[in-house]
């Protein structure tokens, strides 16, 4: 059984690999996702706190994991797909929103530092996220919701950002506590 799955699971990647070869790379909707998340890593650099830079750092590196990871789950339960594939090899990098995300919670957990202030500006952005953004990519065709909409998407997107503040908190306060 574990034989054929195995096959399947190579085959699979192959065709995989040559969509992404023969009709993705350097499409529109390819330079659409390559340029949208660089102009949003240019302006995360341009806005980042370089007082708090190593925090602010580890603070986008927790938001990165986080969406990566809740893609490859929705990925994975056939929730969305990603008609644009950036690189073949993971899925974490097929998000169109694979640095626009983790960018924007980095921004809020900066700008927002007090809880109430991070959770009404939670609420703010995964509205902004999940009912403008992601109608948009979804028109434009760089995301297809399959089992799921875009209210759900709001519900885990402030749960993202709920999570994101409890770790990168619980490993500042953590890290003060033992460099004194």
């Amino acid at each position: 059984m574990y034989t054929q799955i195995d096959k399947m699971g190579s085959k699979f990647n192959s065709i995989q690999r040559d969509i992404w070869l023969h009709h993705d790379l350097f499409s529109p909707g390819w330079w659409g996702i390559v340029i949208f998340n660089v102009l949003c890593l240019i302006l995360f650099l341009f806005l980042m706190d370089r007082y708090r830079r190593l925090l602010i750092s580890f603070a986008f590196l927790v938001n990165f994991e986080i969406v990566g990871l809740g893609n490859e789950i929705g990925n994975n339960f056939d929730f969305w797909s990603y008609p644009h594939q950036l690189v073949v090899l993971s899925h974490r990098f097929n998000a169109v929103d694979f640095a626009a995300v983790p960018v924007i919670m980095t921004l809020t957990y900066q700008f927002f530092s007090k809880w109430k202030a991070y959770f009404l500006a939670t609420i703010v952005i995964s509205a902004i996220i999940c009912f403008i953004g992601v109608p948009i990519f979804v028109y434009f065709g760089l995301y297809k919701l399959e089992n799921w909409n875009y209210f759900y998407s709001f519900l885990v997107t402030v749960l993202m950002l709920i999570i994101s503040k409890l770790i990168i908190e619980f490993v500042r306060n953590n890290a003060k506590r033992y460099s004194h």
